[in-house]
């Protein structure tokens, strides 16, 4: 049935991944080889999904069985909103969140761990962004799985559409595309916004936001993307090492 999550989910997938995919053939904003990096791409995505997928039902569980029955009396409230509000107040909170769990990950070296494996891209384009550890799964999925599910209790339709921006967000703040959007960028970030955060430099502590600019600006952590360099380096500045210290970047330990 077309209004399963999980249909909705795989549907937007493949469609958004064609649509980045010739967007950055079209207006490249830099020369990539592709094929330097896929074999670990791939195996970075097969992990990523893996995780998310064990994350969400474990943290969903956790909640189900946990959570007490009378915090959720304080979310009626929200469950009389239309569907459209509760998706947009679930994508603000929710970022929100994450905002300073990134943030944190910055600025704690246990929780930099977590984060290591996917600043290790040295070549940002959409598909390169699922490099994610497992305790970094965890922790984003906190918010992720928990505010849509417990706060707003959004449908599988509504769950469906939100993943489907969720994913939209992910392609687009990683993809390799020369775009300007205008008065949008004082709302949205923009993937020269988050390349300058994935720098080989200090700047990767700036333009933490993962969807809405609008933290950076009001927690200091903003740099403007036409004020540095476009060629700028990424990466961790540093060989990734062997394959032993790979697997721990992967796991995030």
């Amino acid at each position: 049935m077309f209004t399963n999550s999980q249909n909705i989910q795989a549907l937007s997938f493949f469609l958004l991944a064609l649509l980045f995919e010739v967007l950055e053939r079209i207006r490249p904003a830099r020369k990539l080889d592709r094929w330097k990096d896929l074999k670990t791409d791939v195996y970075s995505f097969a992990f990523a999904i893996l995780l998310n997928r064990v994350c969400g039902y474990a943290i969903n569980g956790f909640f189900a069985t946990y959570i007490p029955s009378w915090m959720l009396l304080y979310f009626k409230t929200i469950l009389i909103l239309p569907g459209y509000l509760k998706i947009i107040f679930a994508l603000f909170i929710v970022d929100f969140c994450i905002y300073w769990i990134h943030r944190s990950q910055h600025h704690f070296d246990l929780l930099w761990k977590t984060h290591k494996w996917h600043h290790s891209v040295e070549q940002l384009y959409w598909f390169s962004g699922f490099r994610t550890s497992f305790f970094h799964s965890l922790l984003y999925n906190i918010p992720q799985a928990a505010i849509p599910m417990f706060v707003f209790q959004l449908s599988p339709l509504q769950a469906g559409i939100g993943y489907s921006i969720g994913l939209l967000i992910q392609f687009w703040e990683h993809t390799n595309i020369n775009v300007n959007i205008g008065m949008l960028k004082w709302l949205i970030i923009t993937p020269s916004y988050h390349r300058i955060h994935h720098s080989a430099s200090e700047l990767c502590r700036k333009n933490l936001g993962t969807t809405f600019s609008l933290w950076d600006r009001m927690f200091g952590t903003f740099i403007d993307p036409e004020t540095v360099p476009e060629n700028l380096p990424l990466g961790l500045g540093q060989p990734q090492g062997n394959k032993k210290e790979m697997a721990k970047m992967m796991l995030g330990i």
